[in-house]
């Protein structure tokens, strides 16, 4: 019989990283990756005579941006469990099954789903508040959990 997941997040005294941790965790994480891309236009940017121009810049470099987050979230989630910004809010994704760190596709479907909810108006995010592990749409493909680090 299949271990409850409650039952060995309790037995392993792991606790599920709150809704306001995560939030903050992905506000943190879009502010670095803002500030990544700021540094990289900022040249274009400056040279810019109107917010039309900034957009359009921003909206030139669409792919760029989405394939920084998703290399930023893969990579940091495979080698380190967790993004910087994770890592602020002292929280941390584990495999569901082993309680380990994810391997590298579990890292990447992680990734590439939510850039799906991303797009999708955040709805995977906002699917977190609807069940007891706080799961999003990418914890439930890729098989994770979030859990407090500390």
């Amino acid at each position: 019989m299949k271990e409850d997941l409650f039952d060995k997040l309790e037995r392993e005294n792991l606790k599920i990283a709150s809704f306001y941790k995560r939030v903050l965790a992905y506000l943190i994480d879009n502010l670095i990756l803002s500030c990544i891309v700021f540094v990289i236009f900022y040249n274009q940017f400056s040279m810019a005579k109107d917010a039309f121009e900034v957009t359009q810049i921003l909206g030139n470099f669409s792919l760029g941006f989405m394939l920084l987050h998703f290399f930023y979230h893969s990579l940091f989630t495979y080698m380190y469990g967790a993004s910087l910004g994770k890592m602020v809010c002292k929280i941390i994704i584990l495999d569901e099954d082993l309680l380990d760190k994810p391997t590298l596709k579990q890292s990447c479907i992680r990734s590439a789903i939510r850039q799906i909810s991303d797009i999708a108006f955040m709805l995977g995010f906002v699917w977190a508040l609807g069940n007891n592990l706080r799961k999003t749409w990418e914890d439930y493909v890729a098989r994770t959990i979030v859990v407090n680090a500390a």
